[in-house]
């Protein structure tokens, strides 16, 4: 019997602790740095790096209105902000996924938490401020007739309610009919290089805009301003039981949207990370902002998550891409990542099979506009790459607004972000399988180079990434934990 014992003890596994700074942090970090942790200690190493992206993504809602008076001199230089936020938010997300060696990940268990992920927590934290004041905002705004900040909200609302009369969304959407019963600014349209503003490549300011849309609008005809349809069909079918409720505003559904978003993340989280998950929700101020201005991409987020939460169930996950791929164009962009997934995992003809699915269910949803009338569904498709809209974002051509680079023929965006898409397909054919979330970011980087790289497009990335982080399965996590022991050993 005593034999048995001392046998028992020496085969059960050491356990290591490491200090930590603040007793609440052990909410978020481990304590524990034994080799049989490591995979929990990697995921909260990288879900730090994902928090530095959600700020750096929160700072660049700050608008430049509120510190250029005091700051004159960055006036010509204004547009790097957003370029670098952007870009570092990217660079975070990276970080969030990168390989690393066993031995840095040995170094990284032996001093868990290191003072650079403590700081990066913190600054998570810190930024709740700024989501807390955006959800006030959002619950005010549910009880308020409709204002939004951007006028996709505002002709998928018009759209709903076209659709409501026995009306074809895509033949009848005008601006004027809008202007009228919607309060939109000037600032909240989208303006196109035609009439009064065909010669002109800089984006107009708010006088500009002001002026044009008054005459366009005594006009009776607005040839400036975007006021067709641009989306499919599911992006405004999904808001009719608002209208049809006589709802406010749409806010309430892209709020349910976001809630379900976030209980989903929850659902399939390791339960260690859940106290990540909640503090992210929160500092996720972009996306706050999202459903305060009724952007479609908080709705189309849900469908991207659950399209890979559920990659190994081919009904399920076909079904997802195919709702997806009827809601938003930018859903389209993850369609070759999707099929390099599948196919490395399960071959070419389960992907042929999903896709066939997938597109499917996209054709039925549009099918009755598509046979409605044809060259007015595919008009307002095609509107994002075919109309003649102003180059604007965060991206490159942002630079074009500084005295580093000009503005380049739109051309030069389009063959830019070809290749950004190849070398991103490129890069999630080498890390499909052991890093299916890196397809949140490489999904959406080609856009960084295109003609209009709106910030917007961006937002979602990271906080989709941790949830697929956060509900990994590592199957190689108990080898690895062997490995990483030899490792550590080793530098011993």
């Amino acid at each position: 019997m005593a034999q048995r014992s001392v046998v028992a003890q020496t085969t059960q596994p050491e356990t290591y602790t490491t200090p930590i700074m603040y007793w609440w942090m052990r909410h978020f970090f481990t304590e524990d740095v034994s080799p049989a942790t490591h995979p929990l200690i990697e995921l909260e190493r990288r879900a730090s790096w994902v928090g530095l992206a959600l700020v750096l993504q929160a700072l660049n809602e700050i608008q430049a209105a509120w510190y250029l008076p005091y700051v004159h001199w960055l006036r010509p230089y204004v547009q790097l902000i957003p370029f670098f936020l952007i870009l570092g938010s990217f660079i975070a997300m990276w970080q969030a996924f990168r390989p690393i060696t066993l031995k840095q990940q040995a170094q990284d268990m032996q001093k868990h938490p290191s003072r650079g992920l403590q700081i990066l927590l913190v600054l998570a934290l810190l930024t709740i401020i700024g989501g807390g004041i955006e959800l006030g905002r959002v619950a005010i705004m549910c009880f308020q007739p409709p204002r939004y900040s951007n006028d996709g909200a505002t002709l998928d609302s018009n759209a709903a309610t076209l659709l409501l009369q026995g009306r074809n969304p895509y033949t009848d959407s005008n601006m004027v009919d809008i202007a009228r019963h919607y309060p939109i600014l000037p600032n909240w349209t989208t303006p196109l290089r035609v009439g009064q503003f065909a010669h002109q490549i800089s984006y107009p300011n708010s006088v500009e805009l002001r002026t044009v849309l008054d005459t366009d609008l005594k006009a009776g005809k607005t040839p400036e301003f975007e006021s067709k349809v641009s989306y499919p069909a599911l992006s405004f079918l999904t808001l009719v039981p608002v209208i049809w409720l006589h709802l406010p505003n749409v806010i309430p559904f892209y709020l349910a949207s976001y809630l379900l978003l976030v209980f989903l993340g929850w659902k399939f989280a390791r339960p260690e990370l859940r106290p990540w998950l909640l503090v992210f929700s929160m500092t996720n101020v972009p996306m706050w902002s999202s459903v305060f201005g009724g952007n479609l991409d908080i709705f189309y987020s849900i469908l991207i998550l659950m399209v890979w939460l559920l990659r190994e169930r081919t009904w399920a996950s076909s079904l997802f891409l195919g709702l997806a791929l009827a809601t938003k164009q930018i859903a389209w962009f993850f369609i070759p990542f999707y099929i390099i997934l599948i196919w490395r995992s399960y071959g070419f003809r389960e992907i042929a099979f999903r896709l066939l699915i997938a597109g499917s269910i996209g054709l039925i949803i549009n099918l009755p506009f598509i046979l409605w009338n044809p060259s007015a569904w595919l008009t307002g498709i095609l509107t994002p790459i075919a109309d003649p809209m102003f180059p604007l974002g965060a991206g490159l051509v942002g630079l074009g607004f500084t005295p580093f680079l000009p503005v380049f023929p739109p051309f030069v965006y389009s063959i830019l972000e070809a290749l950004a898409l190849l070398l991103s397909i490129a890069w999630y054919w080498r890390l499909c399988k052991e890093h299916p979330e890196s397809v949140m970011l490489l999904a959406v980087l080609p856009l960084f180079f295109a003609w209009r790289s709106l910030p917007s497009y961006f937002y979602c990335s990271a906080f989709l990434l941790f949830m697929l982080l956060a509900a990994k399965v590592n199957n190689r996590s108990t080898d690895l934990a062997g490995k990483v022991l030899r490792v550590s050993s080793q530098g011993e």
